[in-house]
């Protein structure tokens, strides 16, 4: 059995779904899109996964500018998770718009984290790099640079 946490981003809060491969939806709530809300979800996911031995746990996130950096950071680089060999994807927006178009439903936040998790459930993702602070430092000097010399 594999578990499977979507994760819809926003400026201010996050929506979660637990989802088994089984389809079955083991929680789905809002968090704040910070530390405390990041850690909330972390605390579930170790939760889960003591009651359940998870063959494997995917967590996915869609990339949205800064918004997804901090809690796809987090939860990449948490002890307690990387114990239990989670695996953090940050997908491109456009896969799960795709993915979302076959179903005919309400565009709701929560809904989105139930398709995000759904997505991941078909393993159809790939799993990305999280890029860690001194890349992202990186970045964003190149980039200013960039719009001062153009």
């Amino acid at each position: 059995m594999k578990l499977f946490v979507g994760i819809d981003v926003s400026s201010e809060s996050l929506d979660v779904c637990y989802l088994e491969s089984n389809q079955k939806v083991l929680n789905q709530m809002t968090v704040d899109n910070s530390l405390v809300g990041a850690k909330l979800i972390q605390s579930n996911i170790l939760l889960y996964a003591d009651n359940r031995k998870y063959e494997q746990i995917i967590i996915g996130l869609e990339s949205t500018s800064v918004y997804s950096f901090h809690p796809a950071t987090f939860l990449h680089q948490d002890e307690a998770l990387r114990a239990l060999n989670v695996t953090v994807s940050v997908i491109n927006p456009s896969k799960i718009h795709r993915f979302k178009k076959m179903f005919e439903e309400d565009k709701t936040d929560r809904v989105d984290a139930y398709r995000i998790a759904d997505f991941l459930r078909l393993e159809i993702h790939q799993t990305s790099l999280i890029k860690e602070e001194q890349y992202m430092a990186l970045q964003r000097l190149t980039r200013s640079r960039y719009q001062l010399v153009t």
